[in-house]
């Protein structure tokens, strides 16, 4: 045989050997590469991840300069979220001068080099996205009549506040602190006028979104035709310690369609599920950019329009519009900072074009977040000092003033965490962008 002139009398065993090694080697390089853990595997998982990792539609060699702690963002597919802006608007234009450290790629972003202003979300995806529930609440709540016996003992309604369920998360990262206000309305069916006639609130239950409150409101010395022309009003609000309450949800109960209510004395239990509140007071325009050589974070609070002022403020000439921006640990939820901008009186449609720099570093960009409040200044009043029981530091002083808390409007959050889609953009939108001054309207809330 051949194999046999070749290696001598050995050459059949050689020739088993080697082909036994090569079906050897091949099967350990194939287990190497599907088998976690091998060297083979790794490589092939990292290129994967590496592939996927940056969902950009454009990659360049400016994307390897972008530090920030590898920048977490990525997860949220800028690119795929932006609009083609065709219908956005061109306010200010800002160039980028001197060395980046953080790579501006517009591409991401929709937007050309030469615009400052981006059109994140349209209107019509506004509009859809408030009519979405991702957590419905139900509301539960007792309804007694009790029915005079004589003279001496009139009629009672008894409403029963049990619990709620579901509720709406915070538009920033701060736990929830829920209540229930009752409003009871009378309503001419003939007419169509309605008139307040009781309030109730309950207590506020820190720290859950499914509060209890089992809280019962007694209105006395009614009888039942009076009762068939209420219309009981319920609103759940959360409570802000920086802000105005926020109105999560709301739901009205005609007591004209729940006559078997007054027909016994027995509790009834409903549960009712309630609709999403979506209150606006007015549009602010933001302007925010970053500079990431000296850490600075700078808003300008341009312009207010469309303001809602009432019923937090009585009429125009006490409106005293002023604009504060807190400065928030989005984990804790406790204030970092605070700044706010001047005050101008008695105007509709202020315009502030202010400033306000806060040092960010890159470690806090993953957690800060920024509260913006639109206030009414209360302007202090004079009052003779003899109507209060206080005495005046001078004798010759026969006046005193006093100056009472500023109302809040509305809020607007920006930030990695923060619940609205438009502000959330607007935020990474800024972060991608460095040194460019990003300018988007928000809805205050």
């Amino acid at each position: 045989m051949v194999y046999d002139d070749i290696f001598g009398p050995w050459g059949r065993i050689v020739l088993i050997v080697l082909a036994a090694f090569v079906v050897v080697v091949a099967l350990l390089l194939i287990a190497c590469f599907l088998t976690p853990g091998c060297l083979g595997y790794e490589c092939i998982r990292k290129r994967k991840r590496e592939a996927k990792s940056v969902p950009l539609r454009v990659k360049s060699k400016e994307n390897e300069n972008v530090k920030l702690n590898d920048v977490s963002y990525r997860s949220w597919r800028l690119g795929s979220l932006y609009e083609d802006g065709s219908n956005g608007t061109t306010n200010e234009n800002v160039s980028v001068t001197g060395g980046n450290f953080w790579s501006t790629s517009n591409a991401r972003l929709g937007c050309t080099d030469s615009s400052s202003t981006l059109n994140l979300v349209q209107k019509d995806k506004q509009k859809t996205e408030k009519t979405q529930s991702e957590f419905p609440t139900e509301l539960t709540i007792s309804l007694q009549f009790l029915p005079p016996c004589d003279e001496t003992v009139t009629g009672k309604f008894v409403i029963g506040i049990e619990a709620l369920s579901g509720l709406p998360p915070k538009q920033y990262n701060c736990t929830l602190e829920p209540y229930v206000a009752l409003n009871i309305v009378k309503q001419s069916w003939s007419h169509r006028k309605r008139q307040k006639l009781h309030s109730f609130r309950t207590r506020s239950v820190r720290h859950t979104a499914n509060p209890i409150f089992k809280e019962t409101f007694v209105v006395a010395n009614v009888k039942t035709h009076e009762i068939k022309e209420w219309i009981l009003d319920f609103a759940a609000y959360d409570h802000d310690k920086y802000a105005n309450d926020t109105e999560l949800c709301s739901f009205k109960v005609s007591m004209k369609e729940m006559k078997h209510v007054l027909q016994s004395p027995e509790i009834h239990m409903f549960n009712f599920r309630m609709k999403p509140s979506n209150l606006e007071f007015g549009n602010i325009l933001l302007g925010v950019s970053y500079l990431p050589t000296a850490q600075r974070l700078t808003i300008n609070v341009m312009k207010v329009r469309d303001v809602k002022f009432a019923p937090a403020v009585s009429s125009l000439s006490n409106f005293n519009p002023y604009v504060k921006i807190l400065m928030l640990n989005g984990r804790t939820g406790q204030r970092i900072k605070k700044k706010k901008t001047k005050f101008v009186r008695a105007n509709l449609q202020p315009e502030f074009n202010e400033t306000l720099t806060f040092d960010v570093s890159y470690n806090q960009l993953d957690i800060v977040q920024f509260l913006v409040v639109l206030c009414s200044k209360t302007v202090p009043v004079e009052i003779p000092a003899n109507i209060t029981d206080q005495q005046s530091d001078s004798e010759d002083s026969v006046t005193m003033s006093y100056k009472s808390k500023d109302v809040h409007i509305g809020k607007v959050a920006l930030g990695k965490g923060v619940r609205g889609s438009t502000e959330r953009l607007h935020w990474f939108s800024v972060l991608q962008n460095p040194r460019k001054l990003v300018t988007v309207w928000h809805v205050l809330k």
